[in-house]
């Protein structure tokens, strides 16, 4: 990854599960990114009410509040819903058709190294929200 494409970008990396969270934060920082963490949807929806990020991580199986109901609270905010998504889930199944076109990145856990999901993020970073889901 190009350092200069990490500085001064901020991630809210939204995962509950600890293991993968601290994993992937602590490589991002590393990259660069300032990172912010949230373990569950209702705390997401609390940093996002106050903080703007430059790229969401989001995954879909959240305790109090579906990633699948941030991402849908996200598209609907004219503030938020500019904000790229990459989904970042381990079942990518329960992705109602619907939402597709809502996250502009959706990447499979076991299938996806570090290194792909560090391409993902600058990608789109550089090029903006596309709102694909590819």
């Amino acid at each position: 990854m190009n350092p200069d494409a990490a500085s001064g970008k901020s991630i809210l990396y939204v995962e509950d599960d600890v293991v993968v969270l601290t994993a992937f934060r602590a490589r991002l920082q590393e990259a660069g990114f300032d990172v912010e963490s949230s373990v569950d949807g209702i705390e997401a929806m609390r940093i996002l009410a106050v903080r703007m990020f430059d790229l969401i991580i989001l995954d879909l199986a959240l305790p109090r509040f579906s990633g699948t109901d941030i991402l849908k609270a996200i598209r609907d905010n004219p503030r938020l819903k500019t904000i790229p998504v990459v989904v970042f889930s381990s079942n990518l199944e329960v992705v109602h058709p619907s939402l597709l076109g809502l996250a502009d990145k959706l990447l499979l856990k076991g299938d996806c190294t570090f290194q792909n999901l560090l391409q993902s993020i600058e990608d789109l970073l550089a090029n903006g929200r596309h709102g694909g889901g590819n």
